[in-house]
């Protein structure tokens, strides 16, 4: 079912007068849709104290370009079945692996304006019913997350309009630097503006990365390895670049919720000592550096200079992992060499 709720009534927290308080971004009415609820009254109520939480947390989110809500208990299917607005063959997906998702917010078109479409696994959002709840602090957290997003795309698709959902990369290397930029960028900004809604979850982020930092180069091997025997170019070339995209993402989760929290490396003795020495320590501190740097002109940039320093971490990254990207070909392509390491050698 989808509830129109009309967010116009607010009670504000601990009495403090409407007057003190930040304004309101969130659309007048928040379209709310709820799948698999056990009651329609159920959902009902649910559809209405999600938009409750999401108008107030408008305060401190621009949400101005809310599309709306969907809440599932077939997440899976939601994704699917969700309206972008424009024709694509990307199908939407909860992510897999070292980390499994539970909620995204995707850029949608509506009447040739971009907007936000913030999509949650029902399960998780259900301890906001009890403040009591011991996950309700971690599920405030999850909408506070969702929330940044919807700011985030806005601030980038007012920066350099034209461009999400509506301009193609030139060949498949650059799809691949600007998949890999926009994640990092969008998972950094997030969980340094809504760092301080609801449970901190920086030994999360710190475990998923420190999973990732063992995990990957190994991976990207085996890819590799793979490739020895299939020969295919354009698969191999994604998989090493998704990998190594991956890692770089659960890094920019980890460097903008320390950000968010005023925290350093001494804070974090497990993350030091597992970067000392590695191969990716120098590509962490690069990494956080060049987010700094666009935090510092959050909304204000005047090129997109600054983000594709990320575009060229991820080249030397994949290329220290034995993938070098060449592109100058005179139809617009790239080349790809992949040179024979032992490590990367299919097993006799």
């Amino acid at each position: 079912m989808r509830l129109m709720t009309d967010t116009t009534s607010e009670t504000t927290s601990a009495g403090a007068p409407e007057a003190d308080l930040p304004p309101l971004t969130a659309p007048e009415n928040i379209s709310v849709g709820l799948r698999g609820f056990d009651t329609e009254d159920h959902a009902h109520a649910f559809g209405n104290l999600i938009a409750t939480y999401v108008r107030t947390l408008s305060r401190y989110f621009d949400l101005s370009t809310l599309d709306g809500i969907t809440v599932a208990f077939d997440y899976t299917q939601a994704l699917l079945d969700l309206d972008r607005g424009y024709d694509t063959k990307y199908k939407l997906a909860p992510s897999e692996g070292i980390a499994f998702g539970i909620a995204m917010t995707p850029a949608v078109m509506r009447e040739g304006k971009i907007k936000s479409h913030m999509l949650f696994n029902a399960s998780v959002l259900l301890p906001l019913e009890d403040e009591k709840h011991e996950l309700h602090q971690q599920a405030l957290h999850m909408l506070a997350h969702e929330c940044g997003h919807v700011e985030v795309t806005e601030r980038y698709n007012a920066a350099f309009p034209g461009v999400l959902l509506q301009s193609n990369s030139p060949n498949a290397h650059a799809h691949f630097r600007s998949d890999i930029t926009k994640a990092c960028w969008d998972e950094y900004a997030v969980t340094w503006i809504c760092a301080p809604f609801g449970r901190q979850p920086t030994e999360d982020y710190e475990e998923t990365f420190l999973t990732a930092l063992t995990k990957t180069r190994s991976r990207a091997n085996d890819l590799i390895k793979a490739y020895r025997l299939h020969a295919d170019i354009e698969q191999i070339t994604a998989e090493v670049y998704g990998a190594y995209g991956e890692l770089m993402k659960f890094a920019c989760y980890h460097l903008g919720n320390m950000t968010g929290l005023g925290l350093t490396l001494k804070d974090l003795p497990k993350t030091e000592a597992a970067l000392e020495g590695h191969w990716f320590e120098p590509f962490f501190e690069k990494l956080g550096d060049a987010c700094t740097d666009l935090a510092a002109n959050y909304g204000k940039w005047k090129d997109q200079s600054a983000f594709e320093i990320i575009g060229d971490l991820a080249d030397e990254i994949v290329a220290e992992g034995g993938v070098i990207i060449s592109d100058h070909r005179e139809d617009g392509g790239f080349y790809v060499e992949i040179p024979f390491t032992p490590e990367a050698m299919p097993d006799a």
